[in-house]
């Protein structure tokens, strides 16, 4: 795993930043379905970051970028403990991208895991821009993908996991 800046992370996404890619991605890929209901207790959220880690495309790297904290309750002091032991010493606003290779997929489901904890704002996304998962701290998910064979996977996995889908309002 490499913990970067937002600008550091502009070399590894073709000059854009983490920013400009997730709206790029955002606007050119389809709907799964969504947005789902965040599951509510911990192993839950355990499960469905595993799942989400096993689901990724498996021959190009990830990227987390957490792009909002503080709503809620939360005890940075756990994250950041684990971001140290790694050897990241600065705070979560310097460097909010995370890298993954496929080497890392305990790492990611570490990383995922504390920000459904958290409740934070984060985006999930592969390097070539086939996959985005955007998480709300307001409880909801949603998975834009690439391509129906990747379509029809994450559906299937999603649909066995139970996710509830958000109810919309009819106004």
């Amino acid at each position: 795993m490499r913990i970067m800046s937002k600008e550091d992370a502009r070399q590894v996404l073709h000059e854009r930043t983490p920013d400009a890619f997730i709206a790029q991605v955002s606007g050119e890929l389809r709907f799964l379905a969504g947005p789902y209901l965040t599951p509510s207790n911990s192993g839950a959220l355990t499960a469905l970051s595993k799942l989400v880690a096993f689901l990724l495309p498996k021959d190009v790297p990830v990227c987390l970028c957490v792009t909002g904290w503080g709503v809620w309750t939360e005890h940075l002091d756990l994250f950041y403990g684990y971001r140290r032991s790694v050897g990241e010493t600065r705070p979560l606003i310097e460097a909010p991208v995370h890298v993954f290779e496929r080497s890392d997929e305990d790492a990611l489901v570490s990383v995922l895991c504390m920000v459904f904890y958290c409740g934070w704002d984060a985006s999930l996304f592969d390097m070539r821009g086939q996959f985005l998962l955007t998480i709300s701290h307001d409880g909801w998910l949603e998975i834009r993908v690439d391509g129906e064979g990747l379509m029809k996977d994450m559906a299937v996995e999603l649909e066995k996991f139970d996710l509830s889908l958000l109810k919309q309002s009819t106004r």
